[in-house]
């Protein structure tokens, strides 16, 4: 087993207590701690900390930056629980502390203390040592079992700046490009369709989203190599199990996802290489050849199916994702269908990679942040509004790989985006021109920090062309 897989019941069990403490502490700050409402809240909460402990012998919740770990396992908001990741966030925030260690779980009866203690303490006046004052009031309480923590500011930064954590993702990635490569030159070669290596490498990415999604979200910026069509089949794979990570799909759901993804376009190894690699725009013959390539894909993936198996959520998506929600697009289909929602995920990541790839046939690349916005414009139309939605909230205004100017005279390459989802248009970047334009090594900034005065340190005031400026944005998610 994986390391990453090791970490799964984690995270399930880590979601659960964010939300439960976080619930439990509202429900402090406005009922006695005799309360049955809040009772029931603490019920919850203690139940959690009682299954941590029997599945990792520790219970510790930890913030850092924009992130929230348990156990050490960085947790991962999924949309329908960004609101309270992020109030979690803001609470720890304003309390000045930077966690909790429980050596023991409490009792319902504890636990209800236990919230109340810190859920009231948000309420008062600010204190020069919170995280002092809290430990004597908790020790006040009988509760002196549970640790109180510091803050660790500087853990957003480390995330990713972690140089191991570079390193395996730029090896994910690198190494699923090469299997797609010999995949498709193999059936070019007259091969038969054989998926061993390419489940491996989907399941590789699978792992690396579940641990950190954003630098290989930020490797999708790669442009290092001679065939689009290769890293294109991964990106869309990569963008498609991030979103699917995003909107809350199973581990299992999402290698099902990643594999769609990535073979979503196999049909163009029958499509001539000079259509396929060709910057004009094509002829109407070229056209109507490159429109064939999704029944080329789908009878392919049949041909290679394995005995008792059949592939039908890759094979749907290899054929409906030119299809657009209004069923406009092509293939053309004689009868109303919906779309399934594999196809609708990849028919989104497909769009947004093909049109901010350059060298890709039909259309010159755009910015991310200006692909972003022309999905928006077509949402209901060609893409699923929701989708695109959850889409925008994993890549933020400002996608990983965009180089961004900023109001200081600053240019920046963004990194990630802030996990608060009111920050959306305020990412973290990485420095790499100063304000007299020199090229330099800067700090990773968050667009979100604010000066003493209040306002916002830094603002993006227009995105960039980055070659104009001689800045190979990808560059910045390597390992070294």
């Amino acid at each position: 087993m994986s390391q990453v897989a090791a970490t799964v019941p984690i995270q399930g069990l880590g979601r659960e207590l964010v939300q439960n403490l976080f619930v439990a502490l509202r429900s402090a700050q406005l009922y006695d701690p005799r309360n049955d409402t809040l009772r029931a809240a603490a019920e919850r909460f203690a139940r959690t900390l009682e299954e941590l402990q029997l599945v990792d012998h520790c219970a510790r919740l930890e913030v850092g930056g924009d992130l929230i770990l348990v156990n050490d396992v960085r947790i991962r908001s999924e949309l329908r629980s960004y609101s309270v990741h992020a109030n979690l966030l803001r609470f720890f925030r304003e309390m000045g502390i930077g966690g909790f260690e429980w050596e023991t779980a409490p009792d319902v009866g504890e636990a209800a203390r236990f919230v109340s203690v810190v859920g009231r303490m948000e309420l008062e006046d600010e204190d020069d040592d919170p995280v002092f004052r809290l430990r004597q009031r908790l020790v006040d309480e009988g509760l002196g079992g549970t640790r109180v923590l510091e803050p660790r500011e500087e853990e957003a930064d480390a995330l990713l700046d972690d140089p191991d954590k570079r390193r395996r993702a730029e090896k994910t990635y690198r190494h699923t490009v090469a299997v797609t490569r010999q995949l498709m030159e193999s059936l070019r070669a007259g091969h038969t369709l054989r998926l061993t290596r390419v489940r491996r490498a989907v399941q590789s990415i699978v792992d690396q989203v579940f641990d950190d999604e954003s630098l290989l979200v930020g490797l999708t910026n790669l442009r290092d190599y001679d065939e689009p069509t290769f890293t294109h089949s991964v990106n869309v794979c990569i963008f498609a199990v991030s979103l699917g990570q995003r909107i809350g799909l199973s581990r299992l759901e999402l290698y099902e996802l990643g594999m769609c993804g990535l073979l979503h376009d196999l049909g163009k190894v029958d499509v001539a290489r000079d259509v396929l690699l060709k910057s004009e725009a094509l002829t109407d013959d070229e056209w109507e050849a490159m429109q064939r390539h999704p029944a080329y894909g789908v009878w392919r993936i049949m041909a290679g199916r394995t005995k008792g198996r059949v592939p039908a959520r890759e094979m749907l998506a290899a054929f409906e994702h030119h299809l657009n929600v209004d069923l406009s697009g092509y293939p053309a289909i004689r009868y109303p269908r919906k779309l399934s929602l594999y196809s609708r995920i990849v028919a989104i990541c497909d769009s947004f990679d093909a049109g901010t790839t350059p060298r890709v046939y039909k259309t010159d690349p755009i910015t991310p942040a200006e692909m972003l916005q022309a999905l928006e414009r077509w949402k209901g139309v060609r893409y699923d509004p929701i989708l695109i939605k959850a889409f925008v909230s994993l890549l933020g205004i400002y996608p990983p790989g965009c180089v961004a100017l900023l109001d200081t005279q600053e240019i920046g390459v963004v990194l990630a985006v802030d996990s608060d989802p009111r920050n959306i248009n305020r990412p973290r970047v990485k420095i790499v021109v100063d304000s007299e334009g020199l090229h330099i090594d800067g700090p990773i900034v968050s667009l979100a920090e604010r000066t003493p005065a209040g306002d916002f340190a830094r603002t993006v005031i227009k995105v960039l062309e980055p070659e104009r400026y001689g800045i190979d944005s990808a560059r910045y998610f390597l390992a070294g």
